[in-house]
């Protein structure tokens, strides 16, 4: 068994034990072998494995799935495809307002990074707000590793917060297990998980759609709580 499965497999676990339905009904089925194929089709390179497992696992979720923490919501392999071409265009534009006035921006491993870094991004969740977890598809010592994208942070080249999904799976099964919560590479404050009780929901399957309040019985729901 991988280290995403296994850590993955620790987190629904948990779910499970703690009735998070509202949390699982909001997972995607897995992925289907033509999907997964059509998204190597559109990248110049091998999917890195760990990106395969977890597609094979869950094609995304809706959003504001609850379960990965700092509002992330997987993203599905139709919408992953666009993902490298958005970072590259998006960062050509930041350089060249640097570019304009003389100066060159400095990435994290150099000046301005590698040119054609971004292309080999390819996004696996996003908030509502814009910021992104990519896997970095780059040979050498990024290979594999889940950096967040903030636009509007201070670190627009993005910061690797884990060494690879199946450490990320891990950490937070790790935070749900113990009740300490989730950190992150870098970061000073913790995610905290509760359970709590929310009204059903329903939406259209498999689709980016807000969910619905419906009528029934309360339902629970993991959520993360921000503690310094």
């Amino acid at each position: 068994m991988s280290d995403v499965i296994r850590a993955w497999s620790r987190i629904e676990n948990w779910l499970h034990q703690h009735r998070c339905t509202s949390n699982l009904k909001a997972l995607h089925p897995p992925a289907s072998e033509e999907a997964i194929r059509s998204l190597q089709d559109t990248l110049p390179y091998p999917l890195h494995p760990h990106l395969v497992q977890w597609l094979q696992l869950h094609d995304g979720a809706m959003h504001a799935c609850g379960i990965w923490p700092f509002r992330y919501s997987p993203i599905n392999a139709e919408g992953m495809k666009g993902g490298p071409q958005l970072f590259a265009e998006t960062f050509e534009d930041f350089r060249s307002e640097f570019t304009d006035d003389g100066l060159e921006p400095e990435g994290p491993e150099g000046p301005w990074d590698p040119p054609n870094a971004y292309e080999f991004w390819v996004p696996i969740a996003v908030t509502n707000t814009g910021e992104y977890l990519a896997v970095d598809h780059r040979s050498g010592n990024t290979y594999g590793t889940v950096r967040e994208i903030d636009y509007e942070g201070t670190d627009v080249w993005g910061v690797i917060r884990w060494q690879n999904l199946g450490e990320m799976f891990d950490e937070i099964a790790d935070g749900l297990e113990s009740g300490a919560g989730v950190r992150g590479g870098g970061r000073t404050y913790r995610h905290i998980p509760r359970v709590i009780e929310v009204p059903p929901l329903s939406t259209v399957p498999h689709l980016y759609a807000t969910p619905v309040v419906i009528d029934g019985d309360p339902v629970h729901r993991l959520e993360w709580r921000i503690e310094q």
